[in-house]
């Protein structure tokens, strides 16, 4: 697990294929929310490495949204009627990748700070501190800073994230699987 303790939530708007309306597009990834997820989860909660890796990026120099830019951005992906790549990579916030090898990355957004010593090129160990939960690139990061804190936990394989395309019963039973020990 990417945060001690934390369990997988069964939430179905915190998991993968969620709708989210508000940027047009699909949720890719596990969100670890307090609450949600068995354990106390606030800002500045330890997130760790779920499996041993190469980091192949660190935002170390993420730079807030503005509220024009969060604007701009709502208004592009409700005129297109979708969230483009670059959209998404900004509402994902500040992150951290790990390249596990043939194929499977685990992304880490909305973070609120990295840990020292990650840095791309950075070989990191199953269970290392890598990271602190936060809500950066969310809406609220600039419209109610002091909420939404939480992990966004993207597992990656290939070009797709894991469980895209499955029904909500496949993608719970793939996540079950990707996370037992």
């Amino acid at each position: 697990m990417p945060i001690e303790g934390a369990c997988l939530p069964t939430v179905a708007n915190l998991l993968p294929n969620a709708p989210r309306p508000y940027r047009h597009g699909v949720h890719e990834g596990v969100d670890f929310y307090n609450g949600y997820s068995c354990v106390t989860i606030d800002r500045g909660t330890p997130v760790r490495a779920v499996k041993a890796g190469t980091v192949v990026r660190a935002d170390w120099d993420y730079r807030p949204l503005t509220r024009e830019e969060l604007d701009a951005l709502l208004a592009r992906t409700a005129s297109q009627g979708y969230t483009d790549a670059e959209a998404l990579d900004r509402f994902r916030g500040r992150q951290v990748w790990i390249d596990h090898g043939d194929g499977l990355v685990t992304r880490y957004c909305h973070l609120d700070g990295i840990a020292p010593g990650v840095q791309v090129g950075a070989r990191v160990e199953a269970g290392q501190l890598i990271a602190y939960v936060g809500n950066t690139g969310t809406p609220q990061e600039v419209l109610n800073p002091d909420t939404e804190f939480h992990l966004h936990l993207e597992i990656r394989v290939g070009d797709s994230y894991l469980g895209q395309g499955l029904s909500y019963d496949e993608m719970v039973a793939t996540l079950q699987r990707a996370f037992s020990p």
